[in-house]
C-alpha cells in the first residue's frame, strides 16, 4: 500500500511523486468519506482504525464539510423558528 500512491501519481503525471504516500491516501479518503456523511463508525472500519480519536484526527476541515455543517445548523434553526412560530 505504501507505494501505490506514488505509482499513481506517477501514471498520473502529478508533480512531486514522491509526496503522495499512504498517509496521504487515508487522510484524503477519510476526509472524503466525512464529507459524503459517512459517519466516524464507518470511517473507522474502512481504515481499520479502532480508535474514534484517531480517525477524527485523519479527517480533514474541508470547506465542503464547514459549509455542510453549517446549512445543516441553518436548516435547524430554521425549522426550530418556524415551529415555535406555528404552535
Amino acid at each position: 500500500m505504501g507505494k501505490i500512491p506514488s505509482v499513481v501519481a506517477s501514471y498520473l503525471q502529478l508533480p512531486d511523486v514522491a509526496c503522495y504516500t499512504g498517509h496521504c491516501l487515508r487522510r484524503s479518503s477519510a476526509t472524503l468519506l466525512a464529507d459524503a456523511g459517512v459517519d466516524i463508525t464507518t470511517i473507522k472500519r474502512h481504515a481499520g482504525w479502532k480508535s474514534t480519536t484517531v480517525a477524527e484526527g485523519y479527517v480533514e476541515n474541508s470547506i465542503e464539510n464547514k459549509t455542510k455543517i453549517a446549512n445543516q445548523v441553518l436548516v435547524g434553526t430554521t425549522t426550530s423558528a418556524i415551529t415555535k412560530t406555528v404552535n
